[in-house]
């Protein structure tokens, strides 16, 4: 939750000049041309203003403009109705893309012959795409706006979903679901840019749990409700429905959300790389960042795929079990994404650093997996939720991180933290596969052995990432 920072920071002093406004609307006169920058607001009227500077006051906090705000500027439920949900239906397929794959994976493997590599292969485009794609759709944001950019990729992912609901084979397959992920990867995003433009900053926390909320609905709708679903339609005809749920929320965006200005580009792809590159370069960054990045790459990868055939091959359940199971595991997801932010911030109140809080949940995640590595199939049901609620708190990281660079490289440190994230959650998903397909396949059903081994491996990085953490900063931990 904390990434939505990166984008209400710019605008901080803007929403506290702007007050509380209506509901969650701005009672203030609409701005033509680009938003002020917060120096501006400081010193003088807004660039294109004809009124004449009131003093040292901000353009659009004078009486007379308080008084004359136009119509035409949505307030209150209305801008909720015309912003939020949009950009919420959006936001909502990209979860059920995400994990949609964890419950059709019989009959892709069976449609297919696919291995258990082939399968995390497949299944993993979705996060090569998703992480490679940061860099540039935020630059195409930037320049058109999230409305435009957000409805156009939503229409690629509805193309993916036809080419996928079309594959006969594995290579079309594949290019289907990267299209899916590229699809999909700034719809998180751009609804935060679109909140930062139409609502004060004082509702952006709640925004953003809704958001979250709805991200957690679309998960949950990719277990048991897909399962349920294909008693009654194939995965094909599935994939369809899905194409064409994405196509309305695309039309709902750029028919439905209103345009308003932002602020003008702040440089060219070129050199937001180099920004990155700078960060990655970074041991600070790498410090806080890696722990984060692994216990949210390891969660989201086994949700996204592993965790289903976990509960089949290992704990023994039938599909319609594993569908529910799966369904409370992404409910302590969403969940767990709020609490842990309301429990950092009641302990910081105590006097307990958020350091310390993201160090023992980052820890805390990593202890519930042991059982899930050594098969304890018996409690499937809670080892899941334990495990998939604590990963969250990698999320505290981003506020952290964010405090320890320059207030104008925000958006990139979170940028490339979700780069590293994604491409670990890749990693994940092809590298336990490629793992599996070390043992044989018995009654279509891979080898428990084949799990701890993979599964191991991913819980032996979180506790070398934790470790890591400790140490590299002890000495902030001490002064806390």
């Amino acid at each position: 939750m904390d990434d939505v920072r990166s984008l209400i920071l710019p605008c901080q002093r803007t929403a506290r000049t702007a007050g509380t406004g209506a509901a969650f609307g701005y009672t203030t006169k609409s701005m033509p041309g680009p938003m002020p920058s917060a120096d501006a607001l400081r010193t003088g009227p807004v660039p294109g203003d004809n009124a004449t500077a009131a003093g040292n006051r901000p353009a659009f906090e004078r009486d007379e403009d308080l008084d004359a705000a136009p119509a035409a500027v949505p307030t209150g439920p209305r801008l909720l109705a015309i912003v939020f949900l949009p950009f919420a239906a959006g936001y909502y397929v990209s979860f059920l893309f995400r994990n949609v794959n964890s419950v059709v994976f019989p009959e892709l493997t069976q449609a297919f012959g696919l291995t258990a590599g082939s399968l995390g292969f497949l299944t993993s485009a979705y996060f090569l795409t998703f992480a490679g794609a940061q860099l540039p759709l935020g630059v195409l944001m930037d320049r058109y706006g999230p409305r435009r950019v957000n409805a156009t990729m939503l229409l690629v992912a509805a193309f993916g979903a036809i080419v996928f609901a079309s594959a006969e084979g594995l290579p079309v397959l594949v290019l289907g679901r990267a299209l899916i992920g590229l699809g999909v990867a700034v719809c998180l995003m751009s609804s935060m840019t679109a909140f930062v433009l139409w609502f004060p900053l004082e509702r952006m926390a709640t925004l953003v749990g809704w958001m979250l909320l709805v991200g957690a609905l679309g998960a949950l709708s990719a277990t048991k409700p897909v399962e349920l679903a294909l008693r009654v339609i194939d995965w094909r005809t599935l994939f369809l429905v899905l194409a064409v749920y994405a196509v309305c929320a695309s039309a709902a965006i750029f028919l439905v959300v209103p345009e308003k200005p932002a602020a003008q580009p702040q440089g060219s792809l070129r050199r937001q790389v180099a920004a990155v590159w700078t960060i990655l370069r970074n041991r600070g960054f790498w410090s806080i960042g890696l722990a984060a990045a692994l216990v949210q790459g390891v969660a989201i990868g086994l949700l996204g795929l592993w965790a289903g055939p976990w509960m089949r091959d290992v704990a023994g359940l039938e599909r319609a079990d594993m569908a529910r199971d799966l369904l409370f595991a992404s409910a302590a997801f969403g969940v767990g994404g709020v609490l842990c932010g309301v429990l950092s911030d009641r302990l910081a109140q105590r006097g307990v650093p958020p350091l310390a809080t993201y160090l023992g949940g980052c820890a805390a995640c990593s202890v519930a997996m042991i059982p899930i590595v050594l098969g304890c199939g018996s409690a499937s049901l809670l080892l899941w939720i334990v495990f998939v609620g604590l990963s969250p708190f990698g999320t505290l990281s981003y506020a952290l991180l964010a405090a320890r660079f320059p207030r104008e490289m925000t958006g990139r440190v979170v940028t490339a933290l979700n780069m590293v994230t994604f491409l670990l959650a890749f990693a994940v998903q092809f590298g336990v596969g490629a793992i599996l397909d070390l043992w044989p396949v018995v009654d279509d059903r891979f080898a428990p052995g084949g799990y701890r081994v993979a599964f191991g491996m991913c819980w032996l990085l979180q506790v070398a990432s934790v470790a890591w953490l400790a140490h590299a900063e002890r000495s902030n931990l001490r002064r806390s």
